[in-house]
């Protein structure tokens, strides 16, 4: 894995592209400006808070096969349960946004299965509770995504609770040091 470049905009359009892939992240495709302004802030991320996305490299013949890394999601709860959104902008003025850190990993559609998701997540976790020393990350997922949610347990994140991403039914899964 390493951090995104500039010039890795061609994989993002090509991850974020397939409608297999990104049904349960945005529930569907980005656009290339909208890659762009993702690429962006995952470079400001990395510069800013020494977090971001990493690009997964296949050893074998050095091809991307994903991301995998932190990013911030904002929430609001409401009740009993949690909504999270990318930006905190997207609450009302004066709502008590909680930020968490959150672990997440997306694949090109003909790399699932392969085991690089358990791989690259386990790693990430690892490094951000070791070495960033984060107390906790969560995995936000969609309910539907039942290979990330299996993703999710195979590396030993436990579910937190249920709560929306985006609007849609999701489920929270937390890493913690043991």
């Amino acid at each position: 894995m390493r951090p995104f470049a500039a010039c890795d905009i061609d994989f993002l359009d090509e991850l974020h592209g397939d409608p297999l892939v990104m049904r349960y992240i945005l529930g569907r495709v980005r656009t290339h400006d909208e890659n762009m302004a993702y690429l962006d802030r995952l470079l400001d991320g990395q510069k800013d808070h020494g977090i971001g996305q990493r690009l997964v490299i296949c050893k074998e013949d050095n091809r991307p096969v994903g991301r995998c890394g932190m990013s911030f999601f904002y929430g609001l709860r409401t009740g009993d349960i949690m909504s999270y959104e990318l930006d905190p902008k997207a609450f009302p003025a004066g709502a008590e946004v909680t930020r968490v850190t959150e672990l997440g990993y997306t694949f090109l559609h003909r790399e699932w299965g392969k085991g690089y998701a358990s791989e690259a997540a386990a790693a990430m976790r690892d490094y951000g509770l070791n070495i960033q020393k984060f107390p906790e990350l969560h995995s936000i997922i969609m309910r539907e995504n039942t290979g990330s949610l299996a993703v999710a347990e195979k590396i030993g994140a436990k579910l937190h609770d249920d709560c929306f991403c985006l609007g849609r039914p999701a489920r929270d899964y937390v890493s913690k040091l043991t």
